[in-house]
């Protein structure tokens, strides 16, 4: 499926060529969204069940669940779960809580036989199933083949692991038609990528907001002036639905400046927003790295930014993009984040109208009413 992509050179004016873009331009200005929806514990939680419980979500890498017996741990806000290489070679996800009385099995991660709950020292094994409870043998009728953990949905993306909490839901290709063969046209050899380095932070802001802010570059060149030089190309920057799915492509040239941060000939940069709260991004030259963002608190949100690399090794010129990145446009981001959750606290925030600028371009807030619109279907 080809992507509905829009691209406005330098110093031109193309007629329009994504749908959406001729709705808005048919219409009245359209209002962002009042501030309850980034404020308000209870429609918050109901965020929380309704979008962060029912979509797929970025997990990992599947570098770092390389051998038998691996395992890493995540919180999808209130929800502890265990992703594990089983000594059968698959790759399982599960609820990290023992099925007695509730107790987290493991932290962190590591290479483990069999997970072990610290409260009361029930195991399982990698797949699960429940092998050994102390003293259950005394108890009548206790069957330990009928006691495992409970088990989520996982899926390999390209290498990338995603988990559902929602037993019901389709498969990642047919949530994102299209998306697999879109990344690898641009990048060939995706599968091949390790993890190399991830950093995080607790943004201080609700998560729609931190969302927001990555998928609009209407701000960039007041905001990310390095970003704007070092890998883009401002003149051919686009955010904009793909196809009818809930997907924000952004696309661009490679940066044309004197300054950009490394060798950035070859392919161009393209990102995929994967609703709700994870991003694929490949940037010129081949550098492949993601944003996932998980909910904290209501005024809350951390984010993991993470790099790959062929050999899971972070070579000089990736070493020059984390540190370029973390020290301008990221820690930029992290400042803007912030201020804006405060004003949406404030007794004098009215929304006012989003830039749908039916030329499309860089300077347009169209994703941003997409991503109202896919919140709003969701809980309202």
């Amino acid at each position: 499926m080809p992507s509905r992509r829009f691209i406005l050179p330098v110093g031109k004016k193309i007629s329009m060529m994504n749908p959406d873009l001729k709705v808005v331009a048919d219409s009245d200005p359209v209002i962002g969204l009042e501030a309850k929806y980034f404020t308000n514990r209870d429609i918050y939680r109901r965020i929380v069940d309704e979008v962060f419980y029912k979509n797929w979500l970025l997990a990992c890498h599947s570098s770092q669940l390389r051998k038998p017996g691996d395992f890493l741990t995540l919180e999808i806000y209130d929800q502890d779960i265990i992703l594990t290489h089983t000594r059968e070679g698959a790759l399982k996800a599960f609820y990290n809580v023992c099925q007695h009385r509730g107790h987290k099995l493991a932290e962190g991660s590591g290479n483990k036989k069999l997970l072990v709950c610290p409260y009361h020292a029930w195991s399982y094994d990698l797949q699960g199933k429940l092998k050994a409870a102390p003293h259950a043998n005394k108890v009548p009728g206790f069957d330990s083949s009928k006691i495992c953990l409970t088990e989520i949905r996982l899926e390999n993306f390209l290498g990338f692991l995603f988990i559902n909490l929602d037993p019901d839901c389709q498969s990642m290709d047919e949530t994102y038609p299209g998306i697999r063969e879109e990344m690898l046209k641009l990048c060939p050899d995706v599968e091949q990528r390790q993890h190399a380095y991830q950093h995080t932070a607790d943004e201080g802001c609700n998560w729609f907001v931190a969302v927001e802010n990555y998928n609009e570059c209407y701000h960039c060149a007041h905001c990310h002036p390095a970003f704007a030089r070092g890998i883009i190309d401002p003149g051919s920057y686009s955010i904009t639905p793909y196809a009818d799915i809930q997907v924000l492509h952004h696309t661009s040239e490679p940066s044309h400046s004197d300054e950009t941060w490394y060798d950035v000939s070859g392919a161009d940069y393209g990102s995929f927003f994967l609703w709700p709260a994870s991003s694929i991004q490949f940037y010129p030259g081949g550098v492949v790295n993601s944003f996932t963002w998980r909910p904290l608190a209501v005024d809350d949100v951390r984010v993991f930014r993470t790099f790959y690399s062929n050999n899971g090794e972070v070579d000089e010129t990736l070493q020059k993009v984390i540190d370029n990145d973390r020290e301008t446009t990221f820690q930029e981001d992290l400042n803007i984040v912030k201020e804006v959750q405060r004003g949406l606290n404030s007794r004098g925030y009215k929304p006012g109208p989003l830039v749908l600028n039916p030329e499309g371009g860089i300077n347009n807030e169209l994703p941003i009413h997409k991503l109202h619109e896919w919140l709003k279907a969701a809980i309202d």
